[in-house]
């Protein structure tokens, strides 16, 4: 007879958003004090929620959204920048959030709308993945934005060096105010994976041991997502098996797994030009940072892509550096020369 390990398999998937966020109570005060003036039908702060991956800002912001939205007569929009690249397709998410029907398809109509509809009224609009976005299109979302009404905008970003080297009359206009999502440490990834299979009952009872999470925990190195798709992946690799309980050996073919599954998701989501500076990483092995750039323009040319300037570029650069998917050292010579290499 098969025997069962995952009770609630819902609360294993990455959109589900908890009752409860352990381990992001100074994030979440700091998310609601820029939000609060919404209250008195004041334009909330803008703010940048900022981190690597699986550091809980896009489950932090949606939680906060769902709670204006319950709770209050405000509107409160999500969209995500990486589905979503363009402006328009930014205002069709709008639209259709905001629950206007048109069957136009300007964008002068749709601001149109969105403006009538935001009278007197006050609005939230979370832009997930901004850092996905091409500059100057970001640039252009966030002025048509802040045009439609009181609308306190939430940018949620990898990296904070992207939104903060915007053109300044956007960053000045927004005046945003950052809020880190530092990687969790063990324990707390511990009580997070322990809220989720005791308190939300995503497996059921001697199923697993505190061993297990734990080894869960040390793998995921700070990453709550991870950490949790790996909890889901060794839980069906046990079930699958016919186990009555997770072993070592679940988890670290869970683990690897949802590794692989991750670079590849998080590669793909990157523009072609973070792209071709990895892939000329992985060719060359190790690049000085005084020829890196004539590697990048040679390359890009070959394969029929605009170059950047040198400015876009070392920006690309530092931020797959913030991304860890390049490694900086400096270089044995004088003057201020690096070394990088694809991590």
């Amino acid at each position: 007879m098969p025997t069962e390990i995952i009770a609630d398999p819902d609360v294993l998937e990455e959109e589900y958003i908890p009752q409860t966020l352990p381990c992001r109570d100074a994030q979440r005060t700091e998310l609601v004090y820029c939000l609060s003036p919404f209250k008195n039908r004041i334009r909330p702060y803008d703010c940048l929620c900022h981190g690597l991956p699986g550091t809980g800002k896009t489950a932090l912001v949606k939680y906060v959204l769902d709670q204006i939205r319950e709770n209050t007569t405000a509107l409160a929009f999500y969209v995500n920048c990486w589905e979503n690249k363009t402006l328009n397709l930014i205002l069709d998410r709008l639209v259709e959030q905001a629950g206007i029907v048109i069957s136009e398809v300007s964008y002068s109509v749709k601001v149109a709308r969105m403006k009538q509809k935001l009278k007197d009224r006050t609005c939230v609009v979370a832009l997930d993945e901004v850092d996905k976005l091409e500059r100057k299109d970001l640039n252009d979302v966030l002025y048509t934005l802040k045009e439609l009404g009181n609308v306190g905008i939430v940018c949620i970003s990898n990296t904070r060096k992207y939104v903060i080297t915007l053109d300044p009359r956007i960053t000045s206009r927004l005046n945003l105010k950052c809020i880190d999502f530092p990687r969790y440490s063990n324990e707390e990834l511990m009580t997070i994976l322990k809220h989720r299979v005791e308190d939300c009952r995503a497996l059921y009872p001697k199923s697993y041991s505190k061993e297990i999470l734990e080894k869960i925990a040390e793998l995921a190195s700070g990453d709550a997502r991870i950490a949790i798709q790996t909890l889901r992946s060794a839980a069906y690799n046990a079930e699958r098996a016919n186990k009555s309980k997770i072993t070592e050996e679940d988890v670290e073919k869970g683990y690897e797994a949802v590794k692989e599954i991750k670079k590849k998701y998080e590669l793909e989501k990157l523009t072609p030009h973070h792209k071709l500076i990895v892939e000329i990483l992985k060719e060359h092995g190790e690049i000085s940072s005084t020829d890196f750039y004539s590697f990048y323009k040679k390359e890009a040319g070959k394969q029929g892509l605009k170059v950047k300037s040198s400015r876009s570029f070392n920006n690309y650069v530092a931020e797959l550096v913030e991304l860890n998917y390049i490694k900086v050292e400096r270089a044995k010579v004088r003057g201020n020369v690096r070394l990088l290499k694809a991590a």
